[in-house]
């Protein structure tokens, strides 16, 4: 293990492990029964990205080290966070990307520390493509996703993401990335402005919340 990620220790780094084989949804990436190829959410609601995948489950060492460097603000963790999302990118995703590009920051966040932001840097340079932090843009302020219903997630998030002035995507294979999600809600919303612009969206994610 490198120095600047002693932070954490080879036996709790040991703790943070791929999810579990099981029946995924080929599309967003949820484990659903066997037997079915997709899940409902998926089947009655298409997302206009092609195909999300996480390294793992938000729970355990992974959530821990997630909260400590977003909210700790413990920047070197970038590293160890960007080399899960390329083993996830290797394993779990077909490429080839054209962009690497990160859901964005509220108001809030865009002159300090940005957590995606700062991950994507590290993954982009590790799988040798271009980074575009910003391609998309936050228009406005939302409430924190935590503790709200899959309907007021979509009403708190609709309208709150747009294509930033002066870029271009059309015709690119665009990688989205983000920490954690529950619901697909910022996924979904995201990828859908950068497909109206004429990407082709893969997402990607380090942790999924167990609904």
């Amino acid at each position: 293990m490198q120095a600047r990620e002693k932070i954490i220790c080879g036996d709790c780094r040991q703790k943070i492990a791929p999810a579990a084989a099981g029946n995924l949804c080929r599309v967003c990436g949820k484990l659903i029964p066997e037997g079915v190829d997709a899940c409902g959410s998926c089947l009655l609601e298409p997302p206009p990205f092609a195909r999300h995948r996480s390294f793992a489950a938000y729970e355990g060492t992974l959530r821990q080290a997630i909260i400590l460097y977003k909210y700790g603000e413990i920047e070197p963790l970038k590293h160890l966070l960007a080399r899960l999302c390329q083993e996830t990118v290797r394993q779990k995703l077909a490429g080839p990307f054209d962009a690497i590009v990160p859901v964005p920051a509220d108001r809030g966040r865009r002159h300090g520390f940005q957590p995606v932001r700062a991950m994507g840097a590290v993954l982009a340079r590790r799988l040798g493509i271009a980074f575009w932090p910003r391609v998309l843009r936050k228009i406005k302020s939302t409430r924190p996703q935590v503790g709200l219903s899959q309907a007021q997630r979509h009403a708190n998030l609709d309208g709150a993401f747009a294509l930033a002035a002066g870029k271009t995507v059309a015709g690119k294979s665009i990688l989205l990335i983000d920490d954690v999600t529950t619901t697909g809600t910022t996924l979904r919303q995201c990828a859908a402005v950068l497909k109206r612009a004429g990407a082709t969206v893969t997402a990607l994610t380090l942790a999924q919340s167990r609904l």
